[in-house]
Parts: C-alpha cells; sequence; structure tokens
C-alpha cells in the first residue's frame, strides 16, 4: 500500500483508507472516500501541492495534507 503523494502523473489508483487526521471529514466531504477513483493530474515546480481528480473534479492538496490519503 501506498500513499497518493507517490502517484505519478496520469497515474489512476483506488483510495484504502485515510488515516485519522484533523482533515480527514472535510477529505472525505470533498469526495476522498475508500473506493474512489483517483488521478494526479499535475505537480507543481517546488513540488509541495499537487492536483488530482476525483469524481469529475479537480482538486489541489498540498503535499502535507494528501500524505495521509492511502491507495491500491
Amino acid at each position: 500500500m501506498k500513499n497518493i503523494n507517490e502517484l505519478k502523473p496520469n497515474e489512476e489508483a483506488i483510495i484504502t483508507h485515510i488515516k485519522n487526521n484533523n482533515l480527514k471529514r472535510r477529505l472525505m466531504d470533498i469526495g476522498f472516500v475508500k473506493g474512489s477513483k483517483v488521478k494526479l493530474l499535475f505537480k507543481n515546480y517546488g513540488d509541495n501541492m499537487r492536483a488530482y481528480q476525483i469524481k469529475n473534479t479537480v482538486i489541489a492538496l498540498r503535499l502535507k495534507d494528501s500524505q495521509n490519503i492511502f491507495v491500491k
């Protein structure tokens, strides 16, 4: 199992779980739930922000906020 930050651009994966942190509820509210397909679209030049496609929506997350999302 790897976390979402290990995805390469245009790679898709399925969310397996979100480690309990202070953003878990907010991430779940915007679609990051177990079983959802997620795709890494872009990384910024500083590599501290990444854009993910999930449920026909593009969402940018900070690297530190997405490190607790695990995929397979």
